[in-house]
């Protein structure tokens, strides 16, 4: 005979007090005596439930379990191992267990939530990675407290859907393309998905009007701006190809990030390009590869255990604040000049 699943009513009907009660104790709500919470507790974890509390190695400290959702490939560059580090050491010192759940492209397209991403499960989420918006919206209605590393492109403080985090991507770009210009580039070109994410669509802001606010024009033709589609990245070849297409090539190329510059700079290499001395190139994010490629790359740091230090911090604030109003929190960013956009 299978084992008859332990849930909150149960627990209820064990110690004769609602459902409600269990609900608030468990989910660390106000209305209940920390004598009784920790009773229903304690009943909880004897009976087997274990859908939203744990306890810690030292026993007696219950945590809630926050989810880390993590799409596609977004873990396939060493830019979030700091990250996750940070996020869940102090989620830790704030009572908090984190969880990780991986979606697959299929999951979004489908929009399919998996089933431990429910308010029985985790009491929030922190969310990492490019999805689509039809999907975005599905997690929202699960009403489950959540903060978005990074968002859509056209999203902004008006018309935020949850509490998001991003990196203050335009003025380290901007800086970047100004230092350009005082080198003596005159064909600055953007590379990198603009339409894909908010932090994208700013650094390609932050060099238009670098180009701009310097007496410099702004020529699309000298750019590989993606292929405009919302929610998912462009194939890195498709930027060279564009590269290779152009009748007149830019002297200088600033990247949408590290990846697509480090591949950037692969590509040309191999047909003879010599960076920077023909062609300067920066990126964004500072990845560790960054430092041993060659020549090293310029890039941008934006301080990824502060990120998911926050991260930890917002996600606990809207789980206890949840009627507020949703936030948008950006944290500073600082370039770092390296040999790549070496002045000739």
């Amino acid at each position: 005979m299978a084992k008859k699943a332990v849930t909150q009513s149960r627990i209820a009907d064990a110690l004769g007090v609602s459902r409600n009660t269990v609900s608030k104790a468990l989910n660390n709500e106000v209305g209940v005596s920390e004598e009784l919470r920790k009773k229903i507790r304690d009943t909880a974890i004897e009976m087997g439930y274990n859908k939203l509390i744990v306890l810690d190695e030292k026993g007696g400290i219950y945590k809630k379990n926050i989810a880390l959702v993590c799409i596609g490939n977004a873990l396939v560059d060493s830019y979030w191992n700091t990250f996750i580090v940070a996020l869940d050491k102090r989620l830790k010192s704030l009572n908090y267990n984190m969880t990780l759940c991986f979606l697959e492209e299929e999951d979004d397209k489908n929009l399919r939530i998996p089933e431990n991403l429910s308010s029985s499960y985790v009491a929030g989420i922190v969310f990492i990675g490019v999805c689509t918006k039809a999907f975005a919206k599905k997690m929202m209605q699960l009403k489950i407290p959540t903060v978005f590393i990074d968002t859509f492109w056209d999203v902004d403080i008006n018309n935020l859907f949850s509490d998001t985090l991003l990196i203050d991507n335009y003025h380290s770009v901007y800086e970047i393309t100004t230092r350009l210009i005082k080198d003596g580039h005159k064909r600055i070109g953007f590379l990198g998905d603009i339409y894909t994410c908010k932090s994208y669509y700013e650094r390609f802001l932050g060099f238009r009007d670098a180009l701009l606010d310097n007496k410099r024009e702004y020529d699309e033709k000298l750019c590989a701006i993606g292929e405009n589609v919302a929610g998912a990245y462009t194939d890195e070849d498709y930027f060279y190809k564009v590269f290779r297409a152009m009748d007149i090539k830019p002297t200088a190329m600033v990247c949408c990030n590290d990846r697509y510059a480090m591949q950037f700079m692969i590509s040309i290499k191999s047909e003879g390009y010599l960076v920077p001395e023909d062609i300067a190139v920066s990126g964004f994010d500072n990845l560790k590869e960054s430092t041993y490629f060659y020549p090293t790359l310029t890039t941008v740091e934006g301080n990824r255990a502060q990120l998911g230090n926050r991260a930890a911090e917002q996600i606990v604030k809207r789980i206890n604040s949840p009627d507020e109003q949703f936030e948008l929190v950006r944290l500073q960013a600082t370039p770092i000049f390296r040999d790549s956009t070496k002045r000739k």
